[in-house]
């Protein structure tokens, strides 16, 4: 993600921004030009009210699923990673090759660490990593003295390890993380509003009401905005904790 849906402000407008939307509705039904034809409706039928509640859970607990699904596939992606550069270390130890394949992994491993998506350099991290990368798939493709099978497993390892990094920094910039959030911000506000008409005729139950409501809104926010950024707040330190770790053990 990009722009200010990009950092802790997504947090902030997430836990407030339901609040204030709550708060310029009962200030629209309490005085101002909308207040008389407001409560002169006196109340919609209950009904009307639930299909609209009914559409936001849907969409919420769909939404949320999502986010924490991707959460995963995040950590998962930065495990695989880490997994397939001890997969290739281990081969290389145990074919006698550790001299020639160990240090570009050693390279690989800490241009990958060094990457940050949120980054203005990241475009320049990620040619370092590539560059790191193709030195390592050269080296692994033109040792001689090695068994085919051993090959191929280590060229499969190289795979798993290029699949593992684009896969992270897909899931890190996903164009669709600010439309799902504002979506969401969208149908919490017409939820709201459903439930001010259902009560308008009763203030202090329709206060009430659009105020549990609009606590239980800003944290399906709060949720989305965690979750749906997995790397700038549940794997902020990845993948460079991960691959330091598996740099110390090789």
């Amino acid at each position: 993600m990009t722009g200010f849906l990009a950092s802790s402000w997504e947090l902030v407008l997430s836990a407030f921004a339901p609040l204030a939307m709550a708060f310029g509705l009962f200030a629209l039904e309490a005085r101002g030009p909308l207040a008389a034809p407001i409560r002169s409706g006196r109340g919609l039928v209950a009904p009307y009210f639930t299909v609209v509640s009914i559409i936001f859970g849907l969409f919420a607990a769909l939404l949320v699923s999502d986010v924490w699904q991707k959460c995963n596939e995040a950590r998962h992606a930065v495990e695989a990673e880490g997994d397939a550069v001890h997969l290739i270390a281990h081969l290389a130890r145990a074919n006698g090759i550790e001299a020639m394949a160990m240090p570009r992994l050693k390279a690989y491993a800490e241009a990958a660490s060094a990457e940050d998506p949120y980054s203005a350099a990241i475009d320049a991290r990620r040619g370092e990593t590539g560059k790191a990368y193709q030195e390592l798939l050269v080296a692994l493709s033109t040792v001689v003295g090695i068994e085919p099978p051993v090959r191929a497993a280590l060229l499969g390892a190289a795979r798993e390890l290029l699949n593992a990094h684009d896969k992270r920094l897909h899931l890190a910039n996903d164009v669709t993380a600010p439309i799902k959030w504002l979506a969401l911000l969208v149908f919490g506000g017409i939820t709201q509003i459903a439930l001010m008409l259902v009560h308008v005729d009763n203030r202090r139950p329709m206060r009430v009401a659009v105020g549990l409501f609009t606590v239980a809104f800003s944290f399906c926010l709060v949720v989305v905005a965690i979750f749906d950024a997995p790397f700038e707040f549940v794997l902020s330190d990845e993948p460079g904790a991960t691959l330091r770790l598996v740099l110390q053990g090789l």
